[in-house]
Protein backbone atom coordinates (compact mmCIF):
# COMPACT_ATOMS: atom_id res chain seq x y z
CA UNK A 1 0.00 0.00 0.00
CA UNK A 2 1.10 3.65 -0.81
CA UNK A 3 0.55 6.72 0.86
CA UNK A 4 -1.48 8.03 -1.63
CA UNK A 5 -3.66 4.73 -1.59
CA UNK A 6 -4.39 5.80 2.59
CA UNK A 7 -5.08 9.68 1.85
CA UNK A 8 -7.52 8.33 -1.52
CA UNK A 9 -9.26 6.09 1.00
CA UNK A 10 -9.69 8.33 3.89
CA UNK A 11 -10.41 10.75 1.92
CA UNK A 12 -13.76 8.78 1.32
CA UNK A 13 -14.53 9.43 4.97
CA UNK A 14 -13.45 12.66 5.29
CA UNK A 15 -14.87 14.74 2.06
CA UNK A 16 -12.02 17.32 2.49
CA UNK A 17 -13.60 18.19 5.75
CA UNK A 18 -11.65 18.86 8.89
CA UNK A 19 -13.11 17.82 12.67
CA UNK A 20 -15.53 14.98 11.53
CA UNK A 21 -15.25 11.44 13.63
CA UNK A 22 -12.71 9.91 11.14
CA UNK A 23 -10.28 12.57 11.34
CA UNK A 24 -10.82 12.48 15.54
CA UNK A 25 -9.73 9.09 15.01
CA UNK A 26 -6.70 7.17 16.65
CA UNK A 27 -5.46 4.56 14.27
CA UNK A 28 -4.11 0.73 15.83
CA UNK A 29 -1.63 -1.57 14.05
CA UNK A 30 -2.82 -5.32 14.49
CA UNK A 31 -0.38 -7.64 16.30
CA UNK A 32 0.42 -10.65 15.07
CA UNK A 33 -1.10 -12.16 18.54
CA UNK A 34 -4.40 -10.50 17.49
CA UNK A 35 -4.17 -7.13 19.34
CA UNK A 36 -4.53 -3.67 18.12
CA UNK A 37 -1.48 -1.49 19.55
CA UNK A 38 -0.93 2.10 19.37
CA UNK A 39 1.25 3.75 17.32
CA UNK A 40 4.32 5.48 19.04
CA UNK A 41 6.26 6.89 15.96
CA UNK A 42 5.89 7.73 12.50
CA UNK A 43 9.33 7.67 10.54
CA UNK A 44 10.19 8.16 7.26
CA UNK A 45 13.23 6.21 5.97
CA UNK A 46 14.84 7.41 2.47
CA UNK A 47 17.72 5.00 0.96
CA UNK A 48 21.25 6.16 1.32
CA UNK A 49 22.41 4.96 -2.30
CA UNK A 50 22.02 7.62 -4.79
CA UNK A 51 20.86 5.33 -7.44
CA UNK A 52 17.76 4.41 -5.38
CA UNK A 53 15.03 6.89 -4.97
CA UNK A 54 12.96 4.28 -2.91
CA UNK A 55 11.33 6.28 0.34
CA UNK A 56 9.03 4.09 3.12
CA UNK A 57 7.08 5.44 5.60
CA UNK A 58 7.22 3.12 9.06
CA UNK A 59 4.70 2.76 11.93
CA UNK A 60 6.42 2.15 14.86
CA UNK A 61 3.76 0.61 17.79
CA UNK A 62 3.85 1.38 21.56
CA UNK A 63 4.30 -2.60 22.62
CA UNK A 64 1.45 -2.41 24.30
CA UNK A 65 -1.31 -4.86 23.89
CA UNK A 66 -4.71 -2.23 24.21
CA UNK A 67 -7.82 -4.11 22.63
CA UNK A 68 -7.80 -7.90 22.13
CA UNK A 69 -9.36 -8.54 18.96
CA UNK A 70 -12.54 -11.17 18.38
CA UNK A 71 -11.35 -14.26 16.46
CA UNK A 72 -13.10 -13.39 12.90
CA UNK A 73 -11.41 -9.86 12.68
CA UNK A 74 -7.92 -11.24 12.93
CA UNK A 75 -7.84 -12.80 9.45
CA UNK A 76 -5.55 -10.99 7.16
CA UNK A 77 -7.20 -10.16 3.72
Amino acid sequence: MYVKHLQEYLSKFTDGLKGNAVSNAKIYIMSQKGYLEEIRRIEVHESTDPKDISIRVVLKPQREEKIILPPGYIKDY
